[in-house]
């Protein structure tokens, strides 16, 4: 295949996906058929199904993109030099940045629409959360002998809790200020706490 056949599948598939997104903006991901995407993508049901195998892949799949480009950019702002405390607030405020940022798609993701696939892929993505989270914690304790590491199951907790209040919160039309707060409280407790262990 050459380099700009490649370059135009590659568009083609980032064009479904945003015409995903831009539908489920529009009607939401329960109402979203394939013909909504392929119009919002100006492509044709024959292109779609020659990059996924329903509207639940490629939901699976924004999703995903979604997710991985949010990591790298919480991961990102965090100042791996400053105290711990800075870096739970640095991660917070940029996550919730981002989600606030396009609520009618991150509120998708508490949709009763969703698939078994797409409740594997989010387990998959907190999984890459805690991850971090737990990478972050061993770099301050390495510096640090007051923090203590964490358990990538303390951190996945963490994750999956906070997804479950954002995204509670998001359906409820409710300020994120207080949200933000709790997220913050939460985090230096669960961290606290893995010190006095």
């Amino acid at each position: 295949m050459s380099i700009d056949v490649e370059t135009e599948k590659e568009a083609q598939h980032q064009r479904l996906m945003d015409g995903l997104a831009a539908s489920i903006r529009e009607k939401g991901l329960a109402q979203t058929q394939v013909s909504d995407i392929v119009r919002h993508a100006h492509a044709s049901r024959r292109t779609f199904y020659n990059h996924f195998e329903d509207k639940e892949a490629c939901f699976v799949e924004l999703m995903n993109t979604l997710s991985d480009a949010f990591l790298v950019a919480v991961d990102g702002a965090i100042d791996r030099e400053a105290p711990l405390a800075t870096q739970i607030d640095q991660a917070i405020d940029t996550y919730l940045g981002l989600v606030t940022g396009d609520p009618a798609l991150t509120s998708t993701f508490a949709s009763p629409a969703l698939g078994e696939r797409t409740v594997v892929a989010q387990r998959e993505g907190f999984e890459r959360y805690a991850e971090l989270i737990v990478a972050v914690v061993e770099s301050d304790s390495a510096r640090d002998p007051r923090v203590a590491p964490i358990s990538v199951d303390r951190a996945y907790m963490l994750v999956s809790g906070l997804h479950q209040t954002l995204v509670r919160a998001l359906v409820r039309g409710e300020d994120l200020g207080p949200a933000s707060y709790e997220f913050k409280a939460v985090i230096r407790s669960a961290l606290a706490g893995s010190a006095a262990d």
